[in-house]
């Protein structure tokens, strides 16, 4: 499959992330069982079409979720993994609610949890965590103009930055929690936002830059202020928090 081929197909992805939603519907369609050899690092490459960094990403963002893990060696490669519990009771939470769950509940939560997780990236962010906030910041940027009539690909780049900066926190129970509720809420949007102009702010790109600056730093006043200047952005619920 080429690369143009999968970018037509999942258009409100970035490419990474549409090899990994690919790597996790074969999984779920071929009920493929733990321990299972996906394949390697280069034979997934070279199946997608994709670069090297752009499936590495999609390896990292799928070891993230708990759905493969990584083995070194000879023998090594990419294998399903069996998601830690918590993991599991998460989804199964969400499996059998069903429509029963809403998505403003969902928000709720997820904005209660964001002042921790930024407090969190601050602690334990890395250089190289900081550079991939500071590239996803920016996709954000890049996608208003890009985004002028929908908007979805800004959501998408909006969804993205706040993943990677759950991703930083070594606190399992509270970084799966928070991607269970922005995936359930991602998944329901997505249907919405093809069909409905998305209700931007303006000021998104800017309290989102100001945000991971914060988190790059070391004062917390300022990240108090952009935790609350992000806080005021998600109040008025575009969704673009």
């Amino acid at each position: 499959m080429s690369t143009d081929k999968a970018a037509t197909e999942l258009p409100r992805l970035s490419l990474a992330e549409s090899v990994a939603k690919r790597i996790e519907a074969r999984i779920a369609e071929d009920v493929l069982p733990t321990g299972h050899h996906l394949g390697t690092r280069d034979s997934l490459r070279r199946e997608f079409d994709v670069a090297a960094a752009t499936l590495n990403e999609a390896v990292r963002l799928l070891t993230a979720r708990g759905t493969v893990s990584v083995r070194p060696g000879v023998k090594g490669g990419i294998f399903v993994a069996s998601p830690p519990p918590l993991v599991r009771l998460g989804r199964k939470m969400l499996e059998l609610s069903g429509d029963s769950v809403s998505v403003s509940d969902c928000l709720v939560m997820r904005d209660a949890l964001e002042p921790l997780l930024a407090r969190e990236a601050m602690r334990h962010r890395t250089d190289a965590d900081v550079a991939d906030l500071r590239r996803l910041a920016g996709e954000m940027a890049a996608a208003v103009t890009d985004d002028s009539r929908d908007g979805v690909g800004y959501l998408a780049a909006n969804w993205a930055l706040h993943r990677r900066i759950a991703e930083i926190t070594p606190n399992w129970i509270l970084r799966h929690t928070y991607v269970s509720l922005l995936e359930f809420v991602e998944n329901r949007l997505r249907g919405v936002t093809r069909d409905e102009p998305a209700a931007l702010s303006p000021d998104g790109p800017a309290v989102h830059r100001e945000l991971v600056e914060a988190i790059a730093g070391d004062d917390p006043g300022r990240l108090d202020a952009a935790i609350a200047a992000h806080a005021a952005l998600t109040a008025g619920r575009g969704d673009d928090g």
